[in-house]
């Protein structure tokens, strides 16, 4: 036997015994290196039946962008960071595209019969919802990272520095300008507002929750979801990096190394709270909330005292998105492209999806009783789901 045969059969078989190792590893080993569990077999009670899809650009390109789905009562819009924009109604018909002529960091966002999103050099545009036909340009001059949200005659922007602009949405000008001091250090992102009855809800990466008046930009009232401590600068990022969840007299907002906090929506007064990590948006139903956290942990939370119901930990470590109640579901998807739907009463798996190969980071969207997806690499579609 030769030298060269010698040193292939040797490189061989030490593969096979590295491949070994890794098939042996223990749930704590892999969750310790940081890799998933495999996925285990279960009883599917529920299936994911595609309506349809449509390609709307690059998607999420290189950078770590957090574009978003905008629906309206025309349909739902998506950007892609190719500067490209588009609307779809219901049923997959293309109501228009546009190729905006700058790469895009933040959108879809609507309101006001507009759609918005904000280009890398700093500035937010604002489209016709109709047929995509660009009404203005406002330059800003600053990094936004979260969709522009609009209600009647103004718009909010919020950029990465810690300013929420208000803006006229007639004509892009600004009304009135709301700063938050923020530390030298936060995570890559920013809260995308969330507007209801003339209020604007947000966070910042100073860990605060904020109520504006939407006309003015006056505070109504703030909160800390979280305080920074530590000695480590990783371990005093505290930023609220995912849009509140509103509820009929709660505001639920999560942060980075901090918790998940329910306030009172009339003035603030915290209700309770539950000590989390997550960047995540989160999601309310069936008398719970649900979060996912940074490794990846579902959990259900009590809305009326924050107390835990139950934790999945099946898909620690995939890089879930933001969950989603659909049609008495709660509903994720990961970074290899699966969907899962899991029990609303106990956190099980009852169905799984490859849904796209690159994966999925957008927070998915509830319209026109279907579920809304937009992969990392531009593809929107539409889903329902069916009980077995």
């Amino acid at each position: 036997m030769t030298h060269i045969m010698r040193t292939a059969l040797y490189s061989v078989f030490i593969g096979l015994l590295i491949t070994a190792a890794g098939c042996g590893s223990t749930p704590q080993e892999l969750e310790d290196a940081g890799k998933p569990l495999p996925l285990d077999s279960f009883t599917k009670r529920v299936s994911f039946d595609k309506q349809w899809d449509r390609n709307v650009g690059a998607g999420q390109g290189k950078l770590y962008s957090r574009l978003t789905l905008a629906a309206m009562p025309e349909g739902i819009c998506a950007a892609s960071v190719n500067g490209r924009a588009a609307c779809y109604d219901s049923q997959g018909d293309k109501i228009w595209s546009r190729k905006l002529g700058a790469d895009i960091s933040a959108g879809a966002g609507a309101g006001a019969g507009q759609v918005y999103v904000a280009t890398t050099d700093g500035a937010v545009i604002g489209l016709n919802s109709d047929d995509g036909a660009e009404l203005w340009r406002s330059e800003l001059l600053s990094e936004i990272l979260a969709a522009p949200q609009g209600a009647g005659d103004r718009l909010v922007v919020q950029t990465a520095e810690g300013r929420m602009v208000g803006l006229d949405s007639r004509s892009g000008s600004k009304v009135w300008e709301y700063k938050n001091d923020e530390p030298l250090l936060t995570l890559r992102g920013t809260a995308t507002p969330v507007i209801e009855d003339g209020v604007v809800y947000t966070g910042f990466a100073s860990g605060k929750v904020v109520a504006l008046d939407l006309a003015t930009g006056s505070l109504i009232w703030d909160q800390a979801a979280a305080i920074a401590s530590g000695t480590a600068e990783i371990e005093r990022l505290v930023d609220v990096d995912a849009s509140p969840k509103l509820t009929s007299d709660a505001v639920y907002a999560a942060s980075f190394n901090g918790n998940l906090f329910a306030f009172a929506k009339r003035n603030g007064s915290p209700l309770w709270r539950f000590e989390t990590s997550t960047y995540r948006e989160v999601d309310e139903g069936f008398g719970h909330v649900y979060l996912v956290d940074e490794e990846s942990r579902i959990y259900s939370i009590n809305s009326r005292d924050g107390e835990q119901r139950w934790e999945q930990s099946a898909l620690l470590n995939r890089e879930l998105s933001a969950p989603v109640v659909f049609a008495g579901y709660l509903l994720v998807a990961d970074n290899k492209g699966y969907l899962y739907a899991l029990s609303q009463v106990d956190g099980s798996l009852v169905g799984r999806k490859r849904v796209d190969g690159a994966g999925v980071r957008v927070p998915m969207r509830v319209a026109d009783d279907q579920l809304y997806i937009y992969s990392n690499d531009g593809k929107l579609a539409a889903y329902t789901l069916q009980v077995r």
